[in-house]
Formats: C-alpha cells, sequence, structure tokens
C-alpha cells in the first residue's frame, strides 16, 4: 500500500510540476547528491540514486515548493538542519506538506485519515507533526 502511494504521488506531483511550467530532470548522481531546485530556470533536479530512496517523493515536493514559492538562488537539500519556522527549508517543507496532502486525502474518508501514516508514506521529518495535522484538518473543513 504505501508503496502504491508513493509511485501515485510521483504521478501527481509531475502534473503539478507542469501545471506551474517547472522542468524536472531525473539524474543518476552519487547516492549521496541531494536534489536540487532553481526557481530563475524553474527547473528541479532529483537523484534517481538518492541512498534513502522512501525520501525522494517528500524531496521532490520540497524542490517544487522551492520553485512555486519563488525561492531565488539555486536551492540544494531539503536536510538542512531545522534553523526555525523563518527559514527558507523550513517552508519549502510546509510546501511539501501542502501539496502531498490532497493528494493522500483526496480518497481518504476524513475518519480514516491518518498523520502518522502520512509522514510515514512520505517520509516527513517529525518536527512538521503539527502542520500535517493541520493540514489535514482543513483539507477536510472546506
Amino acid at each position: 500500500m504505501i508503496y502504491q502511494q508513493a509511485e501515485e504521488a510521483y504521478d501527481y506531483l509531475l502534473e503539478k510540476a507542469a501545471e506551474y511550467h517547472i522542468d524536472v530532470k531525473w539524474k543518476h548522481f552519487s547516492p549521496y547528491t541531494p536534489p536540487g531546485s532553481s526557481y530563475e530556470y524553474r527547473r528541479v533536479v532529483m537523484n534517481l540514486n538518492w541512498h534513502r530512496p522512501k525520501e525522494i517523493i517528500f524531496q521532490f515536493a520540497h524542490e517544487l515548493a522551492h520553485v512555486i514559492h519563488g525561492d531565488h538562488g539555486d536551492v540544494v537539500y531539503y536536510h538542512a538542519s531545522f534553523t526555525g519556522k523563518e527559514s527558507v527549508e523550513y517552508k519549502a517543507n510546509v510546501g511539501a506538506v501542502e501539496l502531498l496532502v490532497p493528494f493522500y486525502c483526496q480518497e481518504v474518508d476524513r475518519e480514516c485519515a491518518n498523520s502518522a501514516n502520512f509522514m510515514e508514506v512520505f517520509d516527513v521529518p517529525n518536527y512538521l507533526t503539527d502542520v500535517v495535522n493541520k493540514q489535514i484538518h482543513d483539507y477536510y473543513v472546506v
């Protein structure tokens, strides 16, 4: 089930990239070469060989969020140390959650929506638990 959700999320995020006119490149790099994005070129570059494959979908959403939010400069590596809610990396992580929650919730009844499951499926960092809970709650309220 988790693998299937991740596969479907990949397709969903590719659709989002097209919607926002973001070019996505998937390349084979060293397993420790992080993904990156460029607002100027409206491009995201993802590493197919990432040493923790379970993180790739959240990384992809995170990099898309950088471009969608207009983060200037080439931005690399979504797992930068947490430096507070005003940091560009924190905001991109929130943007990633915002991108993924509608996908996750679209076929899940409100009473079955589970933030712990969401976080496991997409390997969301634990410090974003409150963000995930709020986004899932808001999805069903609206």
